[in-house]
């Protein structure tokens, strides 16, 4: 090739490159930067994200691999074709960052990748297929040009939140995982990230509350707008069969002030849901991403048929719980003995009398409210009372019995479901 052909081959690589330029200042989409680069390079080219759902693809009829066609279709990869691809030594073998890199796949099929990076953090990747046409130099140039033009457009873009979201998500996993204690850059990506906020925070943590093995990735985006949908701006990362919410400023949520509300909403979707106390910073994720996790396993064991679950709930539980991992605790030496005999009284005489005394201190000793959770009359109530005193010399009117008895009860309550 004589020097007037490379002046010229130049002269055709700098107008293209200022073609795709020019996608980004007019601020073109996603799709149609995908679809312009294909068309450049003249092979087929998809972009998925960092789960592996196909965001956007051109020149489908261009790829060989069956699996690729069958991703493209139902719009996201399979977890045995995911599982396939990550074990490839090309893609174990890849740089962390946007340098395109070859992979060799089946059926003399070649593919050009370059992943997305942002801030350090993978967000996913652009495959150019080669079937029959080498990759060469200049495909090489614009798809790394192609690659800084996309993660410009998934920064700037509020279209695209769900792939810049993916970033939150990493943040948040590296705090799930505990990776942040770790990582020297930790906080400055923090700082810069949609999740340094100096508002109120809570964690929800939600799982299905039928038998399924993952979430497939039209399933996240569907709960990912169910969830936006209820709690505006409060991020979502999806790990293994739960799901993380960073609740930002709940208190001020219409869903969170109506507790039917968003128990329907879970009753509707299949879900179980757990929620930690109120905090303030980040930096405390950890300790309340566990109590999140607490109230929900707690929450699912004590109260199966319900599908919200505050950590005040069951805090007391979550105290004996951690005691009991410890060591083999006897617990019901530190119960009232009064629940015993009353437990023996009613096996023995059919009677009800252990759980009137567990309505009447729940209640607060109310005998109104004590009444109307037993659905029982006053007078019935009474009787039931003369007798629990006669047979235990309870002073009911006394708060630290009061507080005794309720301990007491929760312990009974650990030890049945622990059972």
């Amino acid at each position: 090739m004589n020097e007037y052909e490379n002046v010229q081959l130049d002269g055709q690589l700098a107008a293209e490159k200022n073609l795709l330029l020019q996608l980004l200042l007019n601020n073109h989409t996603l799709e149609e930067v995908v679809s312009a680069l294909s068309n450049l390079l003249d092979k087929a080219l998809v972009f998925i994200d960092i789960n592996f759902a196909v965001r956007s693809y051109q020149k489908q009829e261009l790829i060989k691999k069956a699996e690729w066609h069958q991703a493209i279709a139902n719009g996201y990869c399979s977890h045995e074709f995911i599982f396939q691809i990550v074990n490839i030594k090309d893609v174990n073998r890849s740089p962390s960052v946007n340098t395109p890199y070859h992979l060799k796949m089946e059926e003399d099929e070649e593919a050009l990748v370059s992943p997305i990076i942002i801030r350090k953090k993978y967000a996913g990747a652009l495959v150019l297929f080669s079937s029959e046409k080498i990759i060469d130099h200049r495909d090489h140039e614009l798809l790394l040009l192609g690659n800084e033009i996309l993660t410009e457009l998934i920064l700037k873009v509020p279209a695209y939140k769900y792939i810049r979201g993916y970033l939150n998500e990493g943040i948040m996993l590296d705090l799930i995982e505990g990776r942040d204690k770790s990582n020297p850059e930790f906080s400055k990506w923090l700082l810069e990230s949609e999740l340094n906020v100096n508002e109120s925070l809570c964690i929800l943590v939600a799982e299905k509350s039928i038998s399924q093995n993952y979430y497939h990735e039209r399933m996240k985006d569907s709960l990912r707008d169910e969830f936006n949908h209820i709690f505006p701006g409060s991020p979502i990362v999806f790990y293994g069969r739960q799901m993380v919410i960073l609740g930002i400023n709940l208190h001020e949520n219409r869903a969170f002030k109506k507790p039917q509300v968003l128990g329907q909403f879970l009753k509707d979707h299949a879900l179980k849901i757990g929620i930690s106390d109120f905090f303030y910073g980040i930096e405390l994720f950890q300790q309340y991403l566990l109590q999140a996790k607490a109230a929900l396993r707690l929450g699912q064991r004590v109260i199966p048929e319900k599908e919200l679950f505050s950590y005040g709930q069951f805090r007391f539980d979550h105290l004996l719980e951690s005691v009991d991992r410890q060591k083999e605790s006897n617990f019901e030496n530190f119960m009232h003995q009064s629940l015993k005999q009353l437990k023996d009284y009613d096996e023995s005489h059919k009677g009800e009398l252990f759980k009137t005394l567990k309505a009447l201190v729940e209640s607060g000793n109310n005998l109104k409210n004590a009444c109307e959770s037993l659905h029982i009359h006053r007078n019935t109530l009474g009787y039931r009372i003369e007798r629990i005193k006669e047979l235990t010399q309870l002073d009911l009117s006394r708060p630290e019995i009061l507080f005794e008895l309720a301990y007491s009860f929760r312990i009974d309550d650990f030890l049945k479901y622990k059972a």
